[in-house]
């Protein structure tokens, strides 16, 4: 599958930054992030955890469509813009729907058009793009299985339901393969960047998850408390994510790479690298909500594990996103997923705040160890330089 090639101040603008227009649009679907969060916060059961992870897999690979499409072909003419805000239109009605989208069929059946009309309108940006009839005639069929799957499946219960909604994103995961996407035009720049500020603004929601969990609350010394540290877990994963430069280290790693391997690297890293970075900041923002509300009391089983569990699985993905791209240093990472599970216990045993700063010990050890023991390089040719200049 091929797009033309945009004119020169499309490519610019693709390579070089993400318009602003994409990050209002980034803003809208980071929403269902939030929704998923309280929705998880509130059943943080077997069955609970299971949906959210198919909704986020279906909402996941139709947003990640778009942000390959507007990667070849930026929303620069009011035709695209106009379609893009249809499609966050359907976005926000799908976020709105997913508290209760699982029990209340009305919410269903919201979440399942909504889904229908950003699938729709990714097809319709497609056929914008100047691609051939060829290629939309190949993306527009697996577009509409998707949305028909979630269509159907809104109006389906129980097991029937859960199990329609995961076969459209089956179908989602599986189309890249099945379209021969690897011969996709990709800038990574631009590529790099736009999962980036999705990350930041995924651990914002985290933040959010702060005030959520303290709302009517008195403000006490164990509240405080709970509520920094946890401001703190929410650092030290943009530092695990964004402190290494590993953004432009990526992006020229993939620059560097033929076309068919870049494709391949950004599906793997980006694609489902990414949904289990969201994943991970999905289940720490849960376990903070439960942390921030009871700060002195005992967590449960399900509580305790999804505060550990979430870090302990963004920080995975960051180390195999790291491993992909020759990123070193690595094992005192490695070191701080294993030690998270011992903080579990305490949460369990103690207290939310016991875990909480346990946690926190744990990642600013494995940061520290990993500064101290690991310069970079350029700090070090910096400081050899004699003339004080930094060589980069």
């Amino acid at each position: 599958m091929t797009l033309p090639k945009s004119g020169p101040d499309e490519a610019v603008q693709s390579a070089e930054r993400v318009s602003t227009l994409e990050l209002f649009f980034d803003l809208v679907f980071v929403f269902t992030v939030t929704q998923l969060t309280a929705a998880l916060a509130r059943d943080l059961t077997l069955t609970g955890i299971t949906r959210v992870v198919i909704m986020l897999a279906i909402l996941w690979w139709m947003y990640s469509g778009h942000v390959w499409l507007n990667n070849a072909a930026p929303p620069t003419t009011p035709a695209r813009r106009c379609l893009l805000m249809i499609g966050m239109a359907g976005f926000l009605v799908v976020s709105l729907a997913i508290p209760h989208a699982f029990v209340d069929g009305d919410s269903a059946t919201a979440f399942g058009w909504g889904y229908l009309v950003v699938a729709l309108v990714h097809t319709a940006m497609f056929a914008t793009s100047g691609a051939g009839r060829a290629a939309l005639a190949r993306i527009a069929p697996v577009n509409l299985a998707s949305a028909v799957l979630v269509v159907v499946g809104a109006y389906l219960e129980d097991t029937t339901q859960i199990a329609t909604w995961a076969a459209a994103a089956v179908v989602q995961i599986a189309a890249p393969h099945l379209l021969d996407a690897m011969r996709f035009p990709l800038r990574a720049g631009h590529f790099v960047e736009r999962h980036g500020l999705v990350v930041v603004i995924a651990l914002g929601e985290s933040v959010i998850a702060i005030g959520a969990g303290a709302q009517g609350l008195e403000l006490d010394l164990k509240l405080i408390a709970t509520a920094v540290l946890t401001l703190m877990l929410c650092f030290a994963l943009w530092w695990a994510y964004f402190g290494d430069d590993e953004e432009s280290r990526t992006a020229e790693a993939m620059d560097a790479m033929p076309l068919r391997a870049r494709s391949l690297r950004a599906l793997t890293v980006y694609g489902y690298g990414h949904y289990a970075l969201l994943l991970g900041i999905l289940l720490f923002a849960a376990g903070v909500k439960s942390a921030v509300a009871h700060p002195a009391d005992r967590l449960d089983a399900a509580q305790a594990c999804s505060l550990a569990g979430g870090l302990a699985l963004f920080l995975a993905a960051n180390v195999v996103t790291r491993f992909t791209f020759r990123i070193h240093p690595n094992s005192y990472r490695v070191g701080a997923v294993l030690s998270l599970a011992a903080t579990i216990p305490l949460g369990m045993f103690a207290s939310a705040l016991a875990e909480v700063a346990a946690i926190v010990a744990v990642l600013t050890v494995a940061g520290v160890l990993e500064t101290q023991r690991y310069r970079d390089p350029r700090e070090a040719a910096a400081e050899a330089d004699p003339g004080g200049n930094l060589r980069v």
